[in-house]
């Protein structure tokens, strides 16, 4: 189809997941595709991403019927970044430069943030 953009399946998988968090209750596949803005994925694509997801464990199934399976996030959206954000760091091969550059990229109001949680939160130690 000349012209038609296709979707990487990281960007797929990010507008799922973008539906879940904005949903107030579970979701059907047919659901999620009503909500998706642009061009809509194939419903297979769909169960494949959810699928896909599932199995990373970010998504939940629920249901024991095909019409009856609903879908709903398993963490919130800010639990996600902080879990891929301990992820990166954690795969870093120097944390203390991957920290450094990564507080270096940060706004003022960030910094700020970052520092009123280290400051509410010093004696945490880290697992």
């Amino acid at each position: 189809m000349a012209g038609e953009r296709t979707r990487e399946r990281g960007e797929l998988e990010g507008e799922v997941m973008r539906i879940l968090w904005e949903a107030s209750e579970p979701l059907s596949a047919r659901d999620i595709q009503v909500v998706f803005t642009g061009h809509v994925p194939a419903y297979t694509t769909l169960m494949t991403a959810l699928d896909r997801l599932q199995k990373k464990g970010d998504v939940v199934r629920s249901g024991d019927s095909p019409r009856k399976v609903r879908f709903h996030a398993a963490r919130s959206g800010d639990e996600h970044v902080g879990r891929s954000m301990m992820t990166a760091l954690d795969g870093a091969g120097d944390r203390q430069a991957a920290l450094m550059q990564f507080a270096g990229n940060l706004a003022e109001e960030d910094l700020d943030l970052l520092r009123s949680a280290l400051t509410g939160k010093h004696s945490r130690k880290r697992r």
